[in-house]
């Protein structure tokens, strides 16, 4: 740690410490934009005097912003409880009982028909192709030898046409004609 970290790091650490007892006025403002950054720009600062500062100020921020999590999640706690206006659980007789607050259609009675789901004469088994040229399959001239000469000179001539083959001046093992 460099001697002008010390001061950095006993400020962070008390910060760090103490952070549960920041009042919320403090912690709230930490989800503004412009606040969030200032907080990178110092971080930044910090980073420049010394590792062990940086490391300390986003040590200190981390726990800032833990606290004013801990905090928005018990205010969020206590409005929940206050949502509840059901003072007591059902009991089991009342549970049973179907509700009559609210209307409710009756439901569709299903057709009393059955059906097997043994195939019948009506279905063949004769495959028709979806289009007439779905075996007329043919292979691509650029994949394999154009010219069927030497095996993969076809496609050594249409990447030299096409520029990727060969670099102007290096001399490659191998013939490229």
């Amino acid at each position: 740690m460099y001697r002008t970290e010390l001061i950095y790091f006993v400020i962070f650490a008390i910060i760090t410490l103490f952070s549960q007892f920041l009042p919320t006025a403090i912690l709230l403002p930490l989800d503004n934009f412009v606040i969030r950054i200032a907080i990178v720009m110092i971080l930044l600062y910090v980073i420049g005097i010394g590792p062990t500062a940086g490391i300390m100020g986003l040590v200190a921020i981390a726990s800032m912003y833990i606290e004013r999590n801990r905090r928005k999640v018990v205010v969020a706690a206590k409005k929940l409880d206050s949502m509840d206006f059901s003072p007591r659980p059902a009991t089991v007789e009342e549970a049973s009982k179907p509700q009559t607050t609210v209307p409710v259609n009756e439901f569709d009675k299903p057709v009393d028909e059955e059906f097997d789901y043994l195939p019948h004469e009506t279905c063949s088994d004769n495959f028709e192709p979806v289009a007439p040229s779905i075996n007329e399959k043919a292979v691509l001239s650029t994949i394999y030898p154009l010219h069927g000469s030497e095996s993969g000179t076809g496609s050594n001539k249409l990447y030299e046409k096409m520029g990727f083959g060969h670099i102007q001046g290096l001399e490659t093992v191998g013939n490229y004609n």
